[in-house]
């Protein structure tokens, strides 16, 4: 019941988010200057191209585009307006017009100059704003910070992106005050082979060839589905929400040492995991937002369950029966359609009731995106994972922890905008590179643990921004 449940919200959750894409939201534009450019009789409300934000909410910042075919579109503002005229050329435009920040009188684009870098974020990062004269820039400047550029410089600046998200670690970027995201995950991941110390072997070939190995691990596989939720509570105060289900099963070898028979059993376990909560707060950006840095602190609620009769089988474990806390650093930086994110965390974790204690762990990762359109991004991740041996009745479990190290293909497809966002689907798939996992003798047998195999994952995210402006 438990499982069809979670099942039937995740595809529900995909439902509404996919089959609200095809009503256009209904609403009256009360701006005459947006008003006349939509067709007469119809109330669809116009949206930015570039990241789909409703335009009749970003008045003050928006951009005006004309065709050379006569036909109009907006932007949310200076930033997609740039991303546009990179991505089409600025020659395919018989018009290109801005808003003055202070007066909101429509200027050539060209001719504006720009504020980059303040303490204001009207629409999207990097955040431009636009005026008409550089004197109400540099006296915005004084009051706010940044810098102040002219429009070519401004062409110079601008990227394909404000951001891309890594899968297996996070970004330093904070979007602004009214960021809003949310979707639907799936992952999977298989291990299957016999790791002792960083060698590797086939389960079956392990058992074989010990006579006295009553039993060894034959292989794992996780099943998993998550709801989360990330929103920009400050400029520079960031919450992410993550809630997973997880469908966990596992095979065994076990061997008679009197005959050297060999069978297989299984077994599965399916469950809630633990809610995993994350803060990320932005240290320090350049003023062109090409840098960043940021501390994550991290904890997870238990909400899994942590069973006391599979207490050696972790890989069946949904839950760890207890809360961890974790911080960390973050860094991203960007050069034009290169996007590049590094992170540095430290996880604790808590004793559960059953006095089982799962290892600490300490992790780095590494990620490289190419970004060659505001809809596109392809890279590869790395990650590296040191866990601590895992500790029951205080006493340190030695087929557990060690190091796993992955490599992950990534790419994302900036689909459709729609209900005043966008809508993104992104993938991954990795595999190990290098793994040392602990393990431990007793007599002639081994305690072993699995690793190898591969794993993926699919995102469907929903992402828009509430108009909240810092005066």
């Amino acid at each position: 019941m438990e499982a069809r449940l979670f099942i039937g919200m995740t595809l529900l959750s995909m439902s509404f988010l996919l089959g609200a894409c095809a009503t256009p939201a209904v609403t009256t534009v009360a701006d005459t200057a947006v008003a006349s450019e939509q067709e007469v009789g119809e109330e669809r409300r116009e949206e930015c191209k570039v990241c789909g934000m409703y335009i009749d909410q970003y008045l003050r910042s928006s951009g005006e585009l004309v065709h050379k075919d006569g036909s109009t579109e907006h932007t949310c503002g200076v930033a997609c307006l740039l991303r546009i005229l990179e991505d089409e050329g600025i020659n395919e435009f018989t018009s290109i017009n801005v808003h003055d920040w202070n007066t909101g009188k429509v200027v050539d684009a060209r001719n504006a100059t720009y504020s980059i870098g303040s303490r204001v974020i009207p629409d999207m990062i990097p955040n431009f704003i636009a005026f008409e004269t550089k004197e109400g820039a540099e006296a915005f400047k004084e009051k706010k910070g940044g810098q102040v550029v002219d429009f070519m410089k401004a062409m110079q600046l601008i990227t394909p992106r404000g951001q891309t998200v890594p899968f297996r670690l996070q970004t330093a970027v904070t979007t602004g005050r009214g960021s809003f995201g949310m979707g639907v995950g799936f992952s999977y991941l298989r291990r299957d082979r016999i790791k002792i110390g960083p060698d590797g072997q086939d389960p079956g070939d392990f058992i074989r060839s010990r006579a006295q190995q009553p039993r060894a691990p034959g292989q794992a596989e996780s099943f998993g589905q998550a709801l989360f939720f990330n929103y920009g509570i400050t400029d520079r105060l960031a919450v992410l929400l993550n809630q997973p289900y997880f469908e966990r099963e596992t095979s065994r070898y076990n061997q008679n040492l009197a005959t050297g028979g060999i069978t297989t059993t299984g077994a599965d376990e399916n469950g809630f995991g633990d809610l995993d909560l994350r803060l990320r707060y932005n240290l320090w950006r350049s003023e062109v937002h090409d840098k960043w840095l940021t501390a994550i602190a991290t904890t997870t609620v238990p909400t899994g369950e942590f069973h006391k009769e599979l207490i050696d089988s972790p890989a069946l474990q949904t839950g760890a029966g207890a809360p961890s806390f974790g911080g960390g650093l973050l860094y991203s930086y960007n050069y034009r359609n290169l996007w590049v994110h590094s992170s540095a965390t430290y996880t604790g974790k808590l004793e559960n009731g059953d006095d089982y204690k799962f290892g600490n762990q300490t992790a780095a990762g590494l990620a490289f995106h190419y970004a060659p359109h505001y809809n596109y991004m392809f890279g590869v991740e790395f990650d590296v994972l040191y866990e601590e041996k895992s500790k029951l009745l205080g006493v340190k479990v030695g087929n557990t922890g060690g190091i796993r190290s992955n490599v992950n293909f990534v790419g994302d497809w900036r689909f459709m905008t729609a209900l005043g966002g966008n809508f993104t689907l992104r993938g991954a798939i990795g595999f190990p590179m290098y793994e040392d996992l602990n393990h431990q003798p007793v007599g002639p047998r081994e305690q072993v643990q699995l690793g190898g195999g591969w794993f993926a994952n699919l995102a469907l995210n929903y992402a828009t921004r509430f108009p909240f402006i810092e005066e």
